[in-house]
This record gives C-alpha cells, sequence and structure tokens, in this order.
C-alpha cells in the first residue's frame, strides 16, 4: 500500500529541474583571455629587460595612436551598450564593430607612416616590439571581430536566449582589448628603462 501511494505521488509532482550547467563559451573565453593575458606579460617583460642593452632607443609616438585608443574605447562603450539595452540594440552592436575595425585600420596605417619615416621593424629593437605588440593585440581585434560579425548574424535569425549571451561574451571581450591595449599603451610611453630600474632596483641590475 505504501509503495502504491509512492508511485501515485511521484506521478504527480513534477520533475525536478536539471543542474544548471556552466556556460562553456564564458568558460572558454575566460581562459582564453588568461592565456593572453600571459602572453602579453611575457612580452612586455622581455620588452622592459631589453631595455638594459645599449643600442635602447625611444618608441616613437604617432599621434594617431591616441585616436585610435579613442576609437577602442568607444566601441567598448557601444558594446556595452548593446549589452545593456534592447532599444537600438543592433545599432549599437554595429557602431562597436565599426569602431574596431576603424581601431585595426588605423594601427595599419600607424605602421605605414612609421615605415615611410625609416621606423621599420629593423631600425632598433624598441621598434620591434612596437610592431610585435600592436600587432598581436590587432590580431586578437581581428579574432574579436569574426565573433562579432558571428553575433550580428545571430542577432537577425537566432534564439533571443542565445544572442543575448553572445553580446554579453562580445562586451567581456571587448573590454579586455581595451584593458590590454591601454596597459600596451602605458608601457610604451612611459616605461623607460630608469623606470624599470627604480621599479625593480637590483633585480635590473646595470647592463653588461
Amino acid at each position: 500500500m505504501t509503495t502504491l501511494r509512492t508511485t501515485l505521488r511521484r506521478s504527480f509532482v513534477p520533475d525536478a529541474p536539471p543542474p544548471v550547467l556552466p556556460n562553456a563559451s564564458r568558460i572558454g573565453l575566460i581562459l582564453f583571455m588568461a592565456v593572453a593575458t600571459t602572453l602579453f606579460s611575457l612580452l612586455l617583460l622581455a620588452y622592459a629587460m631589453r631595455m638594459r642593452e645599449p643600442d635602447w632607443q625611444s618608441i616613437p609616438h604617432p599621434a594617431l595612436l591616441w585616436w585610435n585608443t579613442g576609437a577602442l574605447v568607444l566601441a567598448s562603450i557601444a558594446m556595452q551598450r548593446a549589452r545593456q539595452i534592447t532599444l537600438h540594440r543592433a545599432a549599437w552592436l554595429v557602431s562597436s564593430g565599426v569602431l574596431a575595425a576603424v581601431f585595426v585600420i588605423g594601427q595599419l596605417t600607424v605602421w605605414r607612416m612609421l615605415s615611410a619615416t625609416g621606423q621599420t621593424v629593423t631600425v632598433n629593437p624598441s621598434n620591434s616590439f612596437l610592431y610585435l605588440l600592436t600587432g598581436l593585440h590587432g590580431l586578437h581585434v581581428l579574432g574579436g571581430l569574426v565573433a562579432w560579425a558571428v553575433t550580428i548574424a545571430r542577432l537577425q535569425h537566432g534564439d533571443p536566449f542565445r544572442t543575448q549571451r553572445a553580446i554579453a561574451l562580445c562586451a567581456i571581450y571587448w573590454h579586455f582589448l581595451l584593458a590590454v591595449w591601454l596597459v600596451l599603451l602605458a608601457a610604451m610611453w612611459w616605461i623607460t628603462p630608469g623606470v624599470v630600474a627604480a621599479i625593480c632596483g637590483p633585480l635590473y641590475g646595470a647592463a653588461p
């Protein structure tokens, strides 16, 4: 009798909701950003240590880099707006991608300007780091633009929940790209051999 009652009770009790699984896309993005952060950190460490050598020269500072930085800041803001609001979401999302593309085009223009003035990658070690750091960051922005294009397509024909999640991931990545760029910009502009020696002290040492 008890078994029969238990069976009947179970038949009328709704099934428990399935366990909530972690967002695999979000975890993958976090891992990717962790790897990218490690890579840029190692390059900045090599950049700081290379300053010890006597052939080091100051990195050129084209003013266009500041305009490119402004475009990337606006791209991050536009992506955050697309993440937060529904009204005009498509417009904000498109704007964020266009501004990121403007940033990449601006970086290529900087390279052309430097090359035209004789500041090529082989002139001095600092130039090599400039091209390497900006180029690697630009590749990360291009990868983000691929994900952005997929999100744009999903916005038109995809599931609203998945679309919202994709926009949220793009926003996280856009903010990451901006943070990395600001760190690179600060390193290339304001880190000098004297600054590194003052921070590292005896660990920095003198050039052999």
